[in-house]
């Protein structure tokens, strides 16, 4: 691999981070936008701990040519707690696949007025089919639909903006008792997108030429990802009613124009299928290598997976991001906190690095 830019480290850093519950409204309105104008506010603190982490994490990386992301993530030489790490891991993904199912399901219910259960029954089948078929190669293909549905967001939001003006509405406030105000939420979101990135970024790390390439590269997707978020930040606080719907950004586009929700619409559920088959796909791969024994019983082990992901999909997408993703946030705490610890102490040891 060639060396990489710092534009097309901008938009690694932006991509990692453009997740379908991202572009969907509902992370947006849970975490900052609930807040009304602290919402703002909310997410420059957590533009900032990203930036502050993944620089620290590339830094780390490159001075001692660790890739190995339990490692990272704690202090010293403890497999019990680098044990923790990876099962977190494992949760976290088999955590995304349940929320994408229901988020998948709940544009269906809307789009053909079917039963929930059904219409979760409809994306499990739908996903375990495509993982049997060996189409993983449609991650890489459709992954390409996250930016064009975050550049749809964006102009959706502005839309929104135009055609109801710039007055916030009143606060809503909490809307999640896991998340009790701005700052929480900042962190937390913060902590367990850790969890999802790191995997990503860590890879690049030895392809970065220098300080300069990564200053610019994270600081120019931290802008970049900053005024996305705002404008969809800003049509929520203008229409909080929107943050009541499984799919703030897909209500707001009906809104608009019957036809752009529904096209908003499909993109959305072509994005969450294929982000649940792709967390699916790493999750078996990582239960494999730990125990290899799973491989003879790979279709069996499928199923439960998405048996049991099917079933909790029924909590819905919103209570689903509302808790899960709170709950992740806090556990990852500590070892947000190990990574700038190995950092500062890598930094110490070597300060050229």
């Amino acid at each position: 691999m060639k060396q990489i830019s710092a534009f097309q480290l901008s938009l690694t850093f932006v991509g990692v981070f453009l997740g379908a519950g991202f572009v969907s409204g509902q992370e947006i309105w849970q975490f900052f936008a609930c807040f009304g104008p602290f919402g703002f506010l909310g997410f420059l603190v957590a533009i900032a701990l990203f930036y502050l982490v993944h620089s620290s994490l590339i830094r780390l990386v490159r001075a001692t040519g660790t890739e190995s992301i339990s490692h990272l993530l704690t202090l010293g030489d403890r497999p019990r707690l680098r044990a923790v790490v990876n099962v977190m891991q494992y949760l976290f993904l088999f955590g995304v696949v349940v929320i994408m199912t229901a988020g998948a399901a709940a544009i269906l219910t809307e789009m053909l007025s079917l039963n929930i259960a059904l219409a979760s029954v409809i994306v499990t089948v739908t996903i375990m089919l495509l993982a049997l078929l060996g189409l993983q190669g449609l991650v890489t293909a459709f992954s390409l639909l996250v930016p064009v549905i975050a550049v749809c967001a964006v102009v959706i939001a502005l839309l929104v903006l135009c055609k109801n003006g710039i007055t916030p509405a009143p606060t809503v406030g909490s809307v999640s008792a896991l998340l009790p105000n701005w700052g929480v939420s900042a962190l937390t979101y913060t902590a367990y997108n850790l969890l999802g990135t790191v995997t990503i970024m860590v890879p690049f790390a030895p392809f970065i030429k220098d300080e300069r390439t990564l200053r610019r590269g994270l600081g120019g997707g931290a802008v970049l990802l900053t005024l996305m978020a705002w404008s969809m930040i800003a049509a929520l606080v203008v229409l909080p009613e929107a943050g009541s719907y499984e799919l703030p950004m897909n209500s707001m586009a009906s809104g608009i124009h019957p036809l752009l929700g529904f096209v908003y619409g499909i993109l959305m559920l072509l994005a969450m299928v294929v982000s649940a088959l792709g967390c699916l796909v790493a999750l078996q791969a990582q239960l494999e290598l730990a125990w290899p024994k799973l491989a003879s019983h790979h279709t069996l082990s499928l199923s439960l997976i998405l048996a049991l992901s099917c079933v909790s999909s029924l909590l819905g997408f919103g209570a689903l991001i509302g808790v899960v993703y709170p709950i992740f946030g806090y556990a990852s705490i500590p070892f947000f906190v190990c990574l700038l610890i190995n950092a500062r102490r890598e930094k110490k040891k070597n300060p050229v690095a």
